[in-house]
């Protein structure tokens, strides 16, 4: 970041700080005014990560206790600008209700998640004219995941931005391959079978509800 950047930052770190207390306030006022760079971007993460009274830094946004700029807003979902973005336009889309694992958010909130990013998709590369988008998701510490809870990063990207995700690749047998796709399969498949029969009888269910409601409007 150049020195302007630094600035508005500690600027904005500083209009945070006065929502608290003011014996918290007062010592950690002078602590930003006179920190470096590189001491301003620690707290920033040390925030992201803890946030204040053991609340994570996401629902703070939910609630409102952190400014941010909203991009969209509803019952159940939020999308900002991220305030440390990787490229201009980086957004991050939340659920407000705190998970912090795909496996524990509800189908029918993760449909509507993944529906609004289909959505704003297209609108975004456009509005920033960007080459491409980076959609990530990290899942857990080891993934990278600093705030434990649930977020979609879309990040726009251009030519030459070094923001990379690439991996070394490993090679492996094709034994060993072979063992650990017997080992997810026999693992997995009960569990998906169940969901996808549950969801069949659901169905099943549904359509037969709706027989019957037509059956009875039409009987005198």
């Amino acid at each position: 970041m150049d020195e302007k950047e630094i600035e508005k930052l500690r600027k904005k770190i500083l209009e945070q700080v006065e929502r608290l207390p003011e014996e918290q306030a007062s010592s950690l006022r002078e602590q930003i005014k006179s920190a470096s760079p590189q001491e301003l971007e620690n707290f920033l993460k040390q925030q992201m990560v803890r946030g204040d009274e053991g609340e994570c830094f996401f629902c703070q946004l939910v609630s409102g206790k952190v400014e941010t700029v909203r991009i969209y807003e509803d019952a159940d979902i939020l999308c900002i600008l991220d305030i440390y973005p990787a490229n201009p336009g980086h957004m991050i889309v939340i659920p407000k209700k705190h998970f912090q694992f795909m496996h524990e958010i509800p189908d029918a909130l993760l449909k509507k998640i993944f529906i609004f990013i289909k959505t704003i998709e297209p609108i975004l590369l456009d509005t920033t004219k960007a080459h491409g988008l980076s959609i990530y998701i990290a899942q857990g510490q080891g993934a990278g995941q600093k705030v434990k809870h649930f977020s979609v990063n879309l990040i726009p990207r251009f030519e030459g931005d070094n923001i990379n995700f690439e991996w070394q690749r490993k090679k492996v047998s094709k034994d060993e391959l072979e063992k650990l796709g017997k080992k997810i399969r026999e693992k997995s498949e009960g569990i998906v079978r169940g969901e996808q029969e549950k969801k069949e009888k659901e169905k099943e269910l549904e359509e037969a509800e709706k027989m019957m409601k037509h059956v009875k409007e039409r009987v005198p």
